[in-house]
């Protein structure tokens, strides 16, 4: 993708491919919205991710993550702000999403 694309224009992308679902963080893992069913850090990967730093306030950088399920194969769409990658979850999780900020 071209690195002047907007959020939508990702998402839009994504979901174009397959990844129609959509997934919100929780203090343990994921939660899969669509199929309500929570996936721990050893259920998923990551199959791409993408940020999006603000130009002028820190409150809007984003990472947009493509996400996998191992077990079914259920794709979707995490999209979440960097604060909230350091509030209230494990140790398992932030580790497993931290490292597409590196």
């Amino acid at each position: 993708m071209n690195l002047n694309n907007t959020k939508a224009d990702v998402i839009i992308d994504l979901q174009q491919r397959g990844y129609d679902n959509d997934f919100i963080l929780k203090s343990e893992g994921l939660l899969c919205i669509q199929h309500h069913e929570m996936i721990n850090p050893d259920q998923f990967e990551i199959s791409e991710s993408y940020r999006f730093d603000g130009k002028t306030k820190p409150c809007d950088n984003f990472i947009i993550y493509a996400i996998r399920s191992l077990n079914d194969d259920v794709k979707g769409i995490l999209m979440t702000s960097y604060s909230a990658l350091t509030r209230g979850m494990s140790v398992h999780l932030w580790s497993k999403l931290s490292v597409e900020l590196r």
